[in-house]
């Protein structure tokens, strides 16, 4: 399996996207009625603070590089 890496400025940019992201599920989960939608939504939330942690702790730790996993060409 072939790996690509993020650059630092590249995890600063996606790590901002996230969270505005995150602000915006957090808006729709409250505006939600449907208890099976906001369980979805709160999973989703779930994945993306996951995410959202593994950037931050690289760029806390200055890696040069976070690999990501890509298919083979």
């Amino acid at each position: 399996m072939k790996t690509k890496s993020l650059t630092m400025p590249e995890r600063e940019l996606l790590a901002g996207i996230l969270k505005n992201y995150i602000g915006e599920l957090r808006v729709e989960i409250i505006h939600t009625e449907t208890d099976t939608y906001k369980k979805a939504l709160h999973a989703r939330e779930k994945i993306l603070f996951g995410i959202l942690r593994k950037l931050e702790s690289a760029v806390i730790e200055d890696k040069p590089e976070l690999p990501l996993a890509n298919k083979a060409s």
